[in-house]
């Protein structure tokens, strides 16, 4: 067992594990550079990765190239160079223009944070020609008519969603595909005006529902296929399934019947893994993989191993370790953050596509390969910091430079967090490892504190007067003009006229929360990214599985045999 050097957690090493390191080890001159065991546990390589990535945060700062007022995913304060995303992509400037030889008296590190303070950085994670009006996304493409949408590709007047994968009409989502018409759902997949749904496919018009598959006017329901009128878990005739619905809708509030249904599916088994079409898989909410390991949701992957958020492809992403987001084919690269479009062999490095034999780069687009130690390059090979080398002279320069990084002890480390362009809690880091502001500093890391911009409106809705907005008939169009008082925080927001007609539609309350807090209330729903070794829960079954329900959980937790056996 290794003792990580962050938190003191025992981790294992397999023998598994070592061959991986070895099979993607860099090859210089005929000489291959060994990857060392990392000195980090997964848990931690993985929150070290992902301060170096934000999704839903914005700002307003100028373009570094034109002066053009913009969005940008960077902070104000961080002094790297940003331009508009039509610029970055032009061919009006050239980032081998920042090209510099190496020094071989300092740390790699040290040398890489100035190259990447100096080179020109795109605003938005956006594919900017494929969005319409949608100005107010990023890390997606293929958006019309969206806001604040999130990791999305392929969707259609949605707002408040992260992982909304081809859906259309849907609010405060989260990790839906093929969805149309849904508020409140999350880990579901082609389920059409429903609301409240969790790990359900198929289903339409049912509210507050989980595993259900194929089921129609279903409310407060579990663990069912292909059902209509139940009405938690009890078949009711369509007119007493309606009454029943509607007496409870007049006498409690979403948030009261969400917490009815909570508890009642409290006393329902759930399966041990979410996911289907898995072969020898462990990790949770992860579908059609094969010999994966502690992968998460994530589609369609092979040997991978600690991998999360990997989107899914023609072709599997293929022996991946210790990569988060996005995939679409990816192969053989391990340490890595924000890569696909089947990126090839990308060793510590962030935000690069479709690119191949990178090594240490951040920002290289658009089929660069054979890079060491570069950033923002597009169509290059053969560069190392910048700068353009023969490919005997490239692989003699990264050879050396993999030398001295051993000695320094950086050989085989990703990024540090303490070099991020982000501060902590204005990274993803802050939604899957939650610190406070002096756990942040104590780390030596950056946080930032902000200030609440209170909109300039007609009027604010105090969270002491909420409930005026309880019945979605009563409210009028001027509250397009007003702003509404968080009723945790209260942080003032605004409502959009799309968000307003998409309400009336569904006849659903305006909501007293602000959307930050919605999505935070979201991600406390799900299972942690760990798994904890379980026996099956149902009398007489020893059969025994990793899961991401703790034993300490009053939750039963069924094997897959099991599970399917109490289904209704």
């Amino acid at each position: 067992m290794s003792t990580c050097q962050q938190c003191n957690a025992q981790f294992e090493i397999t023998g598994q594990d070592l061959q991986f390191y070895d099979e993607v080890s860099p090859v210089f001159s005929g000489k291959k550079y060994l990857i060392p065991e990392p000195k980090l546990c997964p848990d931690c390589r993985q929150q070290r990765r992902l301060t170096w990535r934000n999704e839903i945060r914005f700002w307003k700062r100028k373009c570094d190239a034109t002066g053009v007022s913009m969005l940008s995913m960077y902070p104000p304060e961080a002094k790297l160079p940003v331009y508009e995303n039509d610029y970055w992509l032009s061919d009006k400037w050239d980032a081998m223009e920042y090209g510099r030889d190496f020094d071989f008296n300092r740390p790699f590190f040290e040398q890489f944070q100035e190259l990447r303070d100096q080179v020109p950085i795109y605003a938005l994670g956006v594919l900017k020609p494929s969005m319409e009006n949608s100005d107010y996304c990023n890390q997606a493409g293929y958006l019309k008519n969206c806001y604040l949408v999130f990791n999305t590709d392929n969707a259609e007047q949605c707002l408040y969603g992260k992982a909304i994968n081809h859906c259309f009409n849907c609010v405060d989502c989260y990790k839906t595909t093929q969805c149309q018409s849904c508020y409140e759902t999350m880990h579901s997949t082609n389920c059409s005006f429903s609301t409240h749904l969790y790990n359900c496919e198929t289903c339409d018009d049912c509210h507050f529902g989980s595993n259900l598959i194929g089921c129609s006017h279903c409310f407060g329901s579990t663990n069912m296929h292909s059902k209509q009128y139940y009405f938690f878990n009890e078949k009711l005739d369509k007119a007493v399934y309606e009454n029943k619905v509607a007496e409870m809708r007049n006498k409690m509030s979403d948030q009261e019947i969400f917490k009815k249904f909570q508890e009642f599916q409290k006393t329902k088994p759930t399966r041990w893994m979410l996911g289907i079409q898995n072969e020898n898989t462990t990790g949770n909410y992860i579908s059609q993989s094969k010999d994966c390991t502690e992968c998460y949701d994530s589609e369609f992957l092979e040997k991978c191993k600690y991998c999360f958020d990997v989107k899914k492809s023609p072709e599997p992403c293929f022996n991946n370790h210790d990569i988060n987001y996005f995939g679409l084919g990816i192969k053989n690269s391990y340490e890595a953050l924000s890569i696909g479009y089947e990126a090839n062999h990308v060793l510590f490095g962030f935000d690069i596509w479709p690119s191949a034999e990178s090594t240490y780069c951040g920002y290289c687009t658009h089929n660069s390969q054979y890079i060491f130690g570069c950033a923002g390059l597009k169509k290059k090979e053969y560069c190392i910091f910048n700068k353009q080398y023969s490919k005997e002279d490239y692989e003699k320069l990264a050879g050396r430079i993999a030398e001295h990084m051993q000695k320094t002890n950086e050989w085989g480390e990703f990024f540090p967090a303490a070099l991020s362009p982000f501060a902590y809690n204005q990274a993803t880091a802050l939604d899957y490892f939650p610190l406070t502001k002096d756990e942040v500093i104590a780390k030596g890391w950056r946080w930032q504190d902000e200030k609440t911009e209170i909109p300039k409106v007609e009027r604010i809705i105090t969270f002491d007067k909420l409930s005026v907005l309880d019945d979605i008939t009563k409210v009028p169009d001027e509250i397009l003009k007003w702003a509404i008082e968080c009723k945790e925080t209260k942080r003032p927001f605004m409502i959009q006229k799309l968000e307003l007609e998409f309400y009336r539609k569904m006849n659903l309350p305006i909501p007293h929360f602000h959307p930050d807090v919605r999505y935070q209330n979201r991600l406390k729903l799900r299972q942690p990214r760990k798994l904890y070794h379980r026996v099956c829960d149902h009398e007489g079954c020893q059969v025994e599985f990793d899961s991401a329900y703790s034993p300490s959980d009053s939750q039963k937790v069924y094997c897959e045999k099991c599970y399917q056996e109490v289904i209704e």
